[in-house]
């Protein structure tokens, strides 16, 4: 099917000790039987029963089971179902990082993904008759249909997916897992991806580290660590920032699996000068915002955010920190759909999860980036032996291609902050997590793939290579943060040094906030999933240099070298040429005639603080901005959707006195019940004067031109050419006949003038 016609189309019986002695070894087995105990070990399906592959934890290959895990504990699972078209959904992701094609950066929503790729209704009752017939509870489904939670005791469990599970030693953890593959009964064959929660091997951590008082780092924080300006200065953010852009209008969601104190971040806020709190909590599977032994690292994370875009709105997503509670924070986030920027500064060893549950994983990233989000995600603070061990392992979700997976640095700066120099972050005397020390995670996934985006020079393994990029990291060169929740290892005194390169993920989400609201202001395409475009920064030519190139240092195996390497992948940001090169603009704005500045004269542009700076008459009483269909963000006006409306939303500007060139752009999505050619529902758009009366129409569309979210740019110089000094609106109309409805979307839009 082609792609673009597709997305216009979506709408045991006994429980049995069996001692084996092999080497001298004595090793238990649960087992359902004979036959199925054979099937276990042999990779194969029991009669009868599909197997689900993917479940046994790497970490744990040379590991023997201790005894039987008790068969009265209660296990919580997640169950994930498979996508439906999974063909189709790959070829829509390259659609929509594709300049060339008519799709690109044209994102689902969440009911939009659900339809097109999401399972049955069907597949999700069948999966629910069969738990709840095995004595199972089913706790709820995810609105996307992919996650079905469900709760049962170990026998219950292990005679529902005839698997037996044993416990095991791993360092100084007491952990269970299977002994074997899980299986159901054919007929349910294909429709179940992984059952998370059969094992407790993975556990997030969080990926931050406090400065150890040898370490001698920048002491300009009341307790040392870089200040937001410092870190503004660094990495070349002031031009974006004092311009306008410091994320207004965006939101960004923060993964956390711990709480945090509210008044730690708010003394931060006020410190530093950065505004009101713009955060509010959103708390998943009866989570809480209680701060524990990491509340360090939520409120890291928040002031970090909060230091680079302190206009940006945090959503600050809370589970508990079990493969289930982490599962479901993450679904969280892409069916809510409320932020395009994600940092996450919790991860694991990829070898702590079976193949399973790093394809759940992977699927729940598809979506958020076919909806447009970017993760941003830490590479981890082990340097190449992420495992803790003498094994090269990478971190998880960093090791996702549709992540961003952020490295550390080692970063010098001179007088004020500005940027002198910067290394790969290693320090093999600092064992306070790994016997090798601390460094910025990187390294050469075991499990996927190098994706297509990730292409240029030394990208040539054929596995997913990580990091993607990097940002400042080293605890003796970190962050200051305030902190004082004695759980999580902070004093009273609140003023710290952290570092880890749970900072630098942060970082370059702040970055991205800022640089979405440079790019909608200009009314043009925001980063979306980001991936792509950091890439493509790298491997074709661009105007500016969008990255400080790390050749020197190392993280305990790999070296920093010129180009793309394991240790620093890309480099670290210069952000303001970063915006630049995205924008593909060489001012501060979008283009312009003879020179000069050019300004977005529009407020609230988006949308995203409600109706705010628009005036608006709806004829059925309806509010216009609302969430039902954004281009991106959250919001976006909506007008019409029912029978003889006239809806009207619009703002006025003054145009500046010496304008040299005024253009219009905006984003429209047009959806109709109404077919053929005809016209008889209308969408209009006007520039007024200050008394209503029209100076031009700009556009006139029907529902014969309905279509997904275009981009319309239009040159308005001349026909404001004597409206120069004065007041001006710009006006959008929708109106609807009294038969078929036709619904008119409209968001981002830009009226950018340019003036001596």
């Amino acid at each position: 099917m082609n792609i673009a016609t597709f997305f216009r189309s979506a709408r045991r019986l006994a429980l049995v000790l069996l001692t084996l002695c092999a080497s001298g070894v004595v090793a238990l087995l649960l087992f359902v039987g004979p036959s199925a105990a054979f099937a276990q070990l042999h990779g194969q399906a029991p009669a009868n029963r599909s197997l689900i592959r993917g479940h046994m934890v790497p970490l744990l290959r040379n590991h023997k089971p201790l005894h039987s895990e008790s068969a009265d504990h209660i296990l919580q699972l997640s169950i994930a179902l498979k996508l439906r078209n999974e063909a189709q959904l790959d070829a829509l992701l390259a659609a929509q990082n594709d300049p060339n094609s008519p799709l690109y950066h044209h994102y689902l929503t969440p009911q939009q993904f659900t339809e097109m790729f999401g399972p049955t209704p069907e597949s999700v009752n069948r999966v629910v008759a069969y738990l709840k017939a095995q004595g199972l509870r089913v706790n709820g489904v995810s609105p996307n249909r992919t996650l079905i939670n469900a709760s049962g005791s170990v026998a219950q469990v292990e005679q529902a997916f005839a698997v037996t599970l044993a416990d095991y030693q791993v360092g100084n953890r007491n952990v269970y897992a299977p002994t074997g593959e899980p299986s159901v009964p054919a007929e349910l064959g294909g429709l179940i991806l992984n059952i998370a929660g059969l094992d407790n091997v993975a556990h997030y951590r969080p990926l931050g580290l406090q400065r150890l008082a040898a370490d001698h780092g920048p002491h300009t924080g009341p307790g040392g660590g870089y200040t937001p300006s410092e870190l503004r200065t660094a990495y070349d953010m002031n031009s974006l920032i004092n311009g306008g852009s410091n994320g207004s209008g965006q939101t960004v969601a923060i993964f956390e699996l711990d709480g945090y104190r509210a008044s730690d971040v708010n003394a931060y806020l006020n410190y530093y000068g950065l505004g009101s709190a713009k955060y509010s909590n959103v708390l998943v599977d009866g989570a809480t915002n209680t701060a524990g032994s990491g509340a360090i690292e939520v409120e890291l994370d928040m002031e970090v955010v909060s230091a680079i875009a302190p206009g940006a709105n945090q959503k600050i997503y809370i589970g508990p920190n079990t493969v289930t509670g982490v599962n479901d924070t993450y679904n969280r986030i892409v069916t809510d759909n409320l932020a395009k920027v994600v940092s996450i500064s919790w991860g694991e060893c990829e070898a702590a999860a079976g193949t399973s549950e790093l394809a759940t994983l992977d699927n729940i990233f598809k979506q958020g980036a076919a909806q447009g989000q970017a993760f941003f995600a830490a590479s981890g603070d082990s340097g190449a032996y992420d495992c803790d061990n003498n094994s090269l392992a990478v971190d998880s979700p960093a090791d996702d291609p549709y992540v961003v997976g952020v490295g550390g640095t080692h970063l010098v700066t001179g007088s004020g902050g500005t940027y002198s120099s910067e290394s790969a972050w290693s320090n093999p005397s600092d064992t306070q997590r790994s016997p090798h020390g601390s460094g910025g995670g990187g390294g050469i996934s075991s499990y996927f793939a190098r994706p297509s985006y990730q292409t240029g020079p030394n990208l040539t393994n054929a596995k997913r290579m990580v990091p993607d990029v990097s940002a400042d990291a080293d605890p003796a060169t970190g962050y200051s943060v305030y902190c004082t929740v004695a759980a999580a290892g902070c004093s009273s005194s609140g003023w710290l040094t952290v570092g880890g390169t749970s900072a630098a993920a942060p970082l370059w989400a702040g970055v991205a906030a800022d640089v979405n609201q440079y790019l909608a202001s200009q009314g043009k395409a925001t980063l979306g999933s980001a991936s792509a475009t950091i890439y493509r920064l790298y491997n074709t030519s661009q105007p500016y240099s969008a990255y400080h190139d790390i050749t020197s240092g190392n993280n305990l195996y790999y070296s920093a070298t010129t180009g793309y390497d394991l240790a620093t992948g890309i480099g670290s940001p210069d952000v303001w040429n970063f915006a630049r090169d995205v924008a593909g603009t060489s001012g501060g704005g979008g283009g312009g005639g003879g020179g000069g500045t050019t300004t977005q004269l529009l407020s609230n542009a988006g949308f995203e603080s409600g109706s705010s700076s628009w005036q608006e008459s709806s004829s059925g009483g309806y509010e216009i901005v609302d969430s039902t269909n954004p281009h991106t963000g959250s919001y976006s006006a909506y007008l019409c959707g029912y029978n003889n409306c006239n809806d009207q939303i619009w703002q006025t500007v003054t145009l500046p006195s010496t304008t040299t060139k005024v253009v219009l752009s905006y984003w429209l999505y047009i959806s109709t019940q109404e077919s053929g050619s005809t016209c008889y529902d209308y969408f209009y758009v006007r520039i007024r004067n200050s008394s209503g009366s029209t100076i031009t129409t700009v556009q006139t569309r029907c529902n014969a031109n309905a279509s997904g979210w275009t981009q319309y740019t239009f040159d308005l110089t001349s026909a404001l050419s004597s409206y120069y000094g004065k007041q001006i609106q710009v006006y959008f109309q929708g109106t609807t006949d009294s038969s078929l409805v036709t619904n008119f979307f409209v968001d981002d839009v830009a009226l950018n003038d340019t003036h001596s």
